[in-house]
């Protein structure tokens, strides 16, 4: 029967982000024992890595600020600055020629969080969103929480360095009929990976063919290197099927408090139902009042800076030159397997199959700790590699977070590439390879 004074929402336990949930085991530690100090490879935050905002961000802030008439310490439109939404359809059409995107179709939401809320909140009730996994739990979270249901995923293949399994996509599109939407998220979050051209075609040609709409989370675009490219989703799809582009002013100038966020429907005219959707989403927008004024009013004078395209390219090859390291060190153990990143600035090491099990321990000093983390880690149904990660918290100090709480079907972990230092990170990730040896061995 059920209980009358509950009032919780039946999906809460749907929403998951493992990203900053093992934030708090850590505060549990340091209140244990507060010597701890961790080395923090769980989230993307590139200031607190160290890299500096650039001088001409500030001085572009400081020129807005000081203007007569106070304009940004206001409300913008709810949808957003209208000429920063026409400057993003010039963007757009800058990166796509064929791009008939108009700035009606463009929103502003205070982070790409907000974004992502919104656009699962909005679907029909029993209407789905296919996922990548492993998947950033943002999406693969807000969307099975909107659909009181598990994620329906398709697999990212790390024998083809992540690029998506499009037997599995399209055999997941058979088997759910109920799926209206397919994700992609390119340059990868959780995995690092850059899409191929001809992989992006192949999305495209199943979305039309299953009468889908594409949502592209492309908020590192500009963070590819090791030779790659970035393939726009736009000029690959053209005007085949509807499609929904996020980015935001977050990483690639850091500026992760900036909170700026936007959305563009592309080829609203292609389908009704779709129109509708986007109409929905626009109207869900006016609750939230408007995003972030001063992120909004400076972005263009950001990205059209003469000093931005030099900044960026300095920005990719200190990415590079990072993740190639991380990964190089990593691929040293022979229990996990590396898949090299190419985009953004995270990786994921995987576990080779069969090596972990649910004896493994690393060592403890604070027995309070050892007593913690042994609960944490006590239940039968904890995936073999959130175990992992709890021992390598207490043990080595070190911050990531498991394969498993991307919803990924490999076990493994995700770290960021962003340290700066390269003694540091030389010396956090041996630590991190010891580490793995003396869990697996134990």
């Amino acid at each position: 029967m059920e209980d009358s004074k509950s009032f919780t929402h039946p999906a809460t336990p749907n929403l998951k982000y493992g990203i900053r949930e093992i934030v708090d085991v850590a505060a549990k530690l340091k209140e244990i024992d507060p010597t701890y100090n961790f080395v923090w490879e769980n989230i993307g935050d590139p200031i607190a890595k160290g890299w500096p905002v650039p001088p001409f961000l500030k001085e572009i802030i400081k020129e807005e600020v000081d203007r007569p008439g106070d304009a940004v310490f206001g409300y913008s439109h709810s949808r957003g600055a209208v000429g920063t939404r026409k400057w993003v359809v010039d963007y757009a059409k800058h990166f796509s020629p064929s791009s008939i995107l108009d700035y009606e179709d463009v929103v502003f939401t205070s982070g790409l969080g907000s974004s992502i809320a919104i656009l699962y909140q909005m679907l029909k009730p029993g209407r789905r969103i296919i996922q990548p996994a492993p998947a950033y739990p943002t999406h693969s979270s807000f969307e099975s929480f909107s659909a009181g249901a598990a994620p329906i995923a398709y697999k990212l293949d790390p024998k083809n360095n992540w690029q998506p399994d499009l037997a599995h996509l399209e055999e997941q599109l058979q088997k759910h009929p109920e799926i209206v939407g397919l994700l992609v998220i390119n340059p990868n979050n959780p995995t690092g990976a850059v899409y191929d051209e001809k992989t992006l075609e192949k999305i495209a040609e199943l979305a039309e063919k299953y009468h889908l709409f594409i949502v592209a989370d492309e908020v590192y675009f500009r963070m590819v290197y090791n030779g790659h490219r970035h393939n726009q989703i736009t000029e690959i799809n053209r005007n085949r099927v509807p499609l929904i582009v996020l980015r935001g002013l977050s990483k690639d100038i850091p500026w992760p408090g900036a909170r700026c966020g936007w959305m563009e429907f592309h080829y609203t005219q292609n389908q009704t139902d779709f129109a509708d959707y986007a109409a929905a989403v626009k109207q869900r927008l006016l609750l939230e009042v408007c995003s972030t004024t001063l992120p909004q009013t400076v972005l263009p004078k950001l990205y059209e800076h003469p000093s931005f395209e030099d900044w960026n390219k300095q920005y990719n090859q200190g990415l590079e030159v990072a993740a190639n390291q991380i990964a190089d060190i990593l691929a040293a153990s022979d229990s996990l397997k590396v898949i090299r990143a190419n985009g953004a600035f995270y990786l994921m090491p995987l576990f080779k199959e069969g090596i972990l099990n649910n004896r493994q321990t690393l060592p403890i000093k604070n027995p309070e700790v050892k007593k913690y983390i042994e609960f944490l880690a006590g239940p039968a149904s904890l995936p073999l590699d959130k175990r992992f990660t709890y021992y390598l918290l207490a043990s080595a100090g070190i911050v990531a977070v498991p394969a498993s709480d991307f919803y990924g079907p490999f076990p493994g972990f995700r770290v960021t590439t962003l340290d700066r230092d390269p003694a540091r990170r030389k010396t956090t990730y041996e630590r991190l390879v010891r580490a793995v040896a003396q869990y697996v061995e134990s």
